[in-house]
């Protein structure tokens, strides 16, 4: 009797410990694809980094006015040597520019321009809504980016990266800086 209270006890202490862990960690709760490596040997493997896939999660809030908010998943790709993660239908745009379409892994400095010799990674963020561009982009020492590889895809982290506003039209609650974290991985 004493081992299965002792059973169901431990049980539910396990339970709701996982619970409150996936709570906290929102980022990675992408669906996985399945992984059928086993049933159809000859299809490579394409699940990616956390079920990421060509796919990424942008979220971003105002330094001083935590009104201002962007949040949102969408297509991750490279495009003409630069990283672009979009969701069209908002029309935000994040991009990470290394000066090449294929860094090595490692953790790049937020810098104006992008140099994979010497670590650095230039990051901006747009926002086209109501026929305005607002733009924000980082400088020297405002955070830092990680780069994985990881089953064939390229797998992109941060966290609490500062831009600054940098575009003609960000005026009023656009002038301030942006706190940004990004998470998603594209395929090599």
């Amino acid at each position: 009797m004493k081992s299965t209270v002792l059973l169901i006890a431990g049980l539910l202490i396990s339970i709701i410990s996982f619970a409150q862990q996936a709570a906290s960690d929102t980022w990675s709760n992408v669906t996985q694809a399945s992984d059928d490596r086993y049933t159809n040997p000859k299809k490579p493997l394409y699940a990616g980094p956390n079920g990421w896939y060509n796919f990424g999660e942008v979220r971003a809030e105002g330094s001083t006015n935590t009104t201002l908010k962007f949040a949102y998943k969408g297509g991750f790709n490279e495009t003409m040597g630069m990283f672009v993660l979009v969701d069209q239908g908002k029309l935000q745009t994040f991009t990470l520019d290394f000066g090449t379409a294929e860094p090595a892994a490692g953790t790049y400095q937020i810098s104006k321009e992008g140099n994979t010799a010497q670590k650095k990674v230039a990051v901006s963020f747009s926002d086209v809504a109501n026929k305005k561009i607002k733009d924000w982009s980082g400088s020297d020492g405002s955070g830092s980016v990680t780069v994985s590889k990881i089953n064939g895809f390229l797998y992109f982290k941060c966290r609490n990266v500062v831009l600054n506003a940098s575009g003609v039209y960000n005026e009023g609650n656009f002038k301030q800086s942006l706190k940004i974290g990004i998470e998603g991985a594209v395929k090599l």
